[in-house]
């Protein structure tokens, strides 16, 4: 034999490098008379195939057997994936007469002519004649008349032609690019075509050997050509003719040791890494900027495949398929990016098929009331196909409520008096009921307590309440009873407060006034005018003035007849007395103000002097009476 097992070359360097751990995978794959099928295990790249074509057919006449065409041998090293299906081929021997050997071979004439052997290949997806990437040629079919003559040996890239005697040629070998040519000059004999060795032919004709290109058929008792082989689809390939007898066989054996691999996954998201760690004999190299073990990150989104090397000539290649996802287009939104504290917003999202927020209370399309502050709300979106999940944010600012406070000057009043309602804490303020206004003054018409309720807005639009409440009594009125003086000293004054807030304090001006340290009543009383003033709780307050009559004399009294009036005045105050009489108006400290005489009446301009009490002086006959005037 020409060449040289390419596995025993294996074994052999593997022994100098004192690797022991490589057990070669060799496959034989021997006649079945069918298509069979090889599967390239995990890890493999590099497979070396062996084929070898079946022999052609013979038989006997006379006493003599011719020798029939031997199967041709190839060799070759093919680049593979694991997981590839590989259908192999092997081809049947040819028979003495009738069908040919399985794989191409041609079929035998009707007598004295045998059929030509099949060829053995290896063929890839889709399998089909062209697809043949190595091809072990079959042998011819001898002629075994009168006038005997070998087969053709099959194999080699031109294939040998049948022998020629007895005055007919044998049919030519199969090359690379045509099937060999028929025999002449007897019967039908056919040329070989694209993998189909020529026949049947007449009477005598022998079949032509499968092959890449079949043998022609031989004419009358010559020979048949065997087929050629083929190497063009392997590498380092090697052919060589007729070395093989009966049946066919083809031997596929592992050129490499496949390394272990680890690939943290085959399908990631875009963003995410994936670590390939392979492990051989040498040091491993990957290319796509992978670094073995190293996590590794792919830039875009796509199915990428990167290739692991390695140092060792002992180690298959290794090949990875990453699939990346695109990541979903997740979004957020907000109805309202700025609220005020104890308002709702709703969120919303979209973009991929499941969504969980941050915080894990936020539920899109419900309302959510956020605390007061600015935050961030995240979502993360799910697509469920792919697994791959994407973020969006949106902001929301809260803004607190303002500190409303409602203010009044006075939170007890009398019917008839005023207060001033007014907000503080906000920007602008309105008031519950709506006729009160901020800082304006108004006169509840109503007794009872009352309620007002200011909503105060900031600058943000942000609202609060507050409330603020008056007590309203019933106006201060005064009523009394007096006892005329009658001896001296000894009138009195009786009062009756009502209305206000009770409990009362009293200042009468016959003491000094402004101390409100005065009992209710006064007693020992001189006669005259006298000033009250009341004061409630509440800080209400009323006066009243009263006059005291005296009667010291009134019998023999010459001034029996004096009126003055009216008492208290505004305008003028009229003296009637009869007869003469000296008048004289001076203030409670004594100074005067007017005097002068009258007779009958006296008309006196008052509204030159301030409000407040003054003592006018009459005297008839040298009789004097002392009244108390009151200017309102």
């Amino acid at each position: 034999m020409k060449h040289t097992n390419f596995f025993n070359k294996i074994v052999l360097l593997l022994a100098i490098l004192g690797v022991s751990n490589l057990k070669a995978q060799v496959t034989t794959f021997a006649y079945t008379g069918a298509v069979q099928t090889y599967t390239v295990p995990p890890g493999v790249t590099s497979i070396q195939i062996e084929t070898w074509g079946a022999e052609g057919g013979t038989g006997t006449y006379s006493g003599i057997t011719p020798t029939a065409g031997l199967g041709g041998y190839a060799i070759g090293n093919l680049t593979v994936i694991p997981g590839q299906v590989l259908n192999v081929y092997v081809g049947g021997k040819g028979f003495s007469s009738g069908a040919g050997g399985f794989n191409g071979g041609g079929m035998a004439g009707t007598n004295y002519g045998a059929a030509g052997g099949g060829a053995s290949d290896v063929r890839i997806s889709p399998y089909a004649l062209s697809n043949r990437v190595i091809v072990g040629g079959g042998g011819g079919g001898a002629a075994f008349g009168s006038s005997p003559n070998d087969g053709g040996n099959g194999g080699g890239l031109v294939a040998s032609p049948g022998e020629t005697g007895g005055g007919f040629t044998g049919g030519g070998g199969g090359t690379q690019v045509a099937g060999g040519a028929a025999g002449c000059c007897y019967g039908s004999a056919t040329a070989g075509t694209f993998g189909i060795g020529g026949g049947p032919g007449d009477y005598h004709n022998a079949g032509g050997g499968g092959g890449w290109y079949g043998g022609g058929s031989g004419a009358g008792q010559a020979g048949a050509g065997g087929g050629s082989s083929y190497i063009g689809g392997v590498a380092a390939g090697v052919t060589t003719p007729g070395l093989r007898t009966g049946d066919g066989q083809v031997v596929i054996t592992v050129l490499c040791s496949p390394m272990t691999l680890v690939v943290s996954d085959y399908e990631i998201c875009l963003g995410q890494s994936v670590t390939m760690d392979a492990d051989g004999a040498g040091t491993i190299t990957w290319d796509g900027g992978v670094v073995n073990g190293v996590p590794y990150t792919p830039a875009s989104t796509g199915t990428f495949t990167y290739n692991a090397t390695s140092s060792s000539p002992l180690d298959c290649g290794l090949t990875v398929e990453v699939l990346v996802n695109e990541l979903p287009n997740v979004t957020a939104s907000v109805d309202e990016t700025e609220i005020c504290l104890g308002e709702s917003v709703i969120f919303s999202n979209g973009g991929a098929d499941t969504y969980i927020w941050d915080p894990a209370d936020v539920t899109a399309g419900d309302p959510y009331s956020p605390t007061e502050g600015t935050a961030t709300y995240v979502v993360t979106g799910v697509n469920t196909t792919t697994g791959c999940e994407n973020t969006a944010e949106v902001e929301v600012t809260v803004f607190g409520l303002p500190t409303v406070v409602a203010n009044i000057d006075d939170e007890e009043i009398c019917l008839g008096q005023e207060i001033t309602v007014e907000g503080s804490g906000a920007e602008t303020y309105t008031w519950d009921p709506a006729s009160v206004i901020d800082g304006v003054a108004f006169a509840p018409d109503a007794t009872g307590t009352f309620t007002y309720e200011v909503t105060g807005t900031d600058a943000n639009g942000c609202e609060n309440t507050a409330t603020t409440s008056v007590t309203v009594y019933e106006e201060l009125a005064i009523t009394f009873t007096t006892v005329d003086e009658m001896t001296g000293d000894d009138g009195e004054i009786n009062i009756t407060v009502t209305g206000g807030n009770p409990a009362y304090s009293f200042d009468w001006d016959n003491d000094g006034t402004g101390d409100f340290d005065d009992t209710e009543d006064l007693t020992g009383l001189a006669g005259g005018t006298y000033i009250v003033v009341v004061q409630d709780e509440a800080g209400c307050s009323i006066n009243e003035s009263i006059v005291v009559s005296s009667q010291l004399g009134v019998s023999i009294n010459a001034l029996s007849t004096l009126t003055i009036y009216p008492n208290p005045v505004r305008d003028n105050l009229t003296i009637t007395q009869e007869g003469n009489f000296v008048y004289l108006l001076v203030t409670l400290e004594g100074k005067v103000l007017v005097n002068g005489t009258g007779l009958n009446q006296k008309v006196i301009d008052m509204t030159e002097f301030a409000k407040g009490v003054y003592l006018l002086n009459v005297t008839v006959n040298g009789q004097e009476v002392s009244t108390k005037v009151v200017v309102e």
